[in-house]
């Protein structure tokens, strides 16, 4: 008889949906994101532990796989979904309710979308529900913050790639950098690494488009390369030329959605270079005349 394998229990499901922010399943790089994100913004990192609090249980109240729950895999859209909230809107009563429900919300979106998409959807949850909630801020009694324009500065290469891998976590700052870096090589160190590339490459790119030095140096340019480059990576395949072509796609992919979209771009550059380079992958056996191997008896 094959022995009955328990699922996790909840607290660390919860520490795994922080650390899959970043395409981990570590409960230790899950402390180290929550911390973080605490250093940039106290109240941020409440939003943050509340909303994968809140996503977990709703996921496990919808009978969403074990095995996902297991992995933190509910948890980190609404995650995501918490920091953003706290990013783009003022803190008042209205904003603490929203994030509750846009947890339970984006947490159903996330179980559903597990059930019947067959291609990995990534952040797409929390990017599709925040761009529906976006028009509705004010109706809800929720007030946007006026960021203004980024100061005149000269590109700062090593602080820009630091804030970059702190802004996957809407954070800035070098030592919301750091942390997030040690979750990484806590987690593991080739991941580490990647993300470092996919900073560089992002803020490479942009600085060889002419993006000043401000919006580059707040890691604003450079977060969707960090993550397209885990993505790449850990989901499609551990290649680091994917990696690079990741965090180059999902860049301009960022920059153009950003510049043209009546919504915030949020992790939308990532998500739609991770779905570029699956279908690339699928459309290549066929476009380079290769059929499948056919085993003789």
């Amino acid at each position: 008889m094959t022995p009955v394998e328990k699922s996790f229990p909840f607290w660390r499901r919860v520490l795994r949906g922080f650390s899959q922010c970043a395409f981990q399943s570590n409960e230790v790089a899950g402390v180290l994101f929550v911390v973080a994100v605490a250093t940039f913004n106290w109240r941020m990192a409440v939003c943050y532990v509340v909303s994968v609090v809140v996503g977990t249980f709703t996921a496990q109240a919808l009978k969403g796989s074990g095995d996902l729950l297991d992995q933190g895999l509910y948890g980190f859209n609404c995650g995501l979904m918490g920091l953003a909230l706290c990013n783009f809107f003022h803190p008042s009563p209205a904003l603490w309710l929203s994030m509750v429900v846009l947890a339970i919300v984006t947490a159903a979106m996330t179980v559903a979308m597990s059930k019947w998409v067959r291609f990995p959807f990534l952040a797409a949850p929390f990017v599709l529900t925040f761009w529906a909630m976006w028009p509705l801020a004010t109706p809800l009694g929720l007030t946007r913050v006026d960021f203004g324009t980024f100061p005149e500065a000269p590109h700062a290469w090593g602080a820009a790639i630091i804030s970059a891998l702190a802004s996957a976590l809407f954070s800035s700052g070098i030592l919301s950098g750091v942390l997030f870096l040690a979750g990484l090589v806590v987690s593991n160190w080739r991941h580490a690494v990647v993300a470092v590339l996919g900073a560089f490459v992002a803020n490479a790119l942009a600085a060889q488009a002419g993006v000043a030095g401000g919006p580059i140096n707040s890691g604003l340019v450079g977060f969707n390369g960090v993550l397209a480059a885990l993505a790449a990576y850990v989901i499609i395949a551990a290649d680091l030329r994917l990696a690079a072509l990741g965090s180059l796609l999902a860049t301009w992919l960022f920059s153009y959605v950003h510049r043209g979209a009546p919504v915030p771009a949020l992790a939308s550059g990532f998500v739609l270079a991770s779905w570029l380079i699956l279908l690339l992958g699928w459309l290549n056996p066929w476009f380079a005349g290769k059929q499948p191997k056919v085993e003789s008896n």
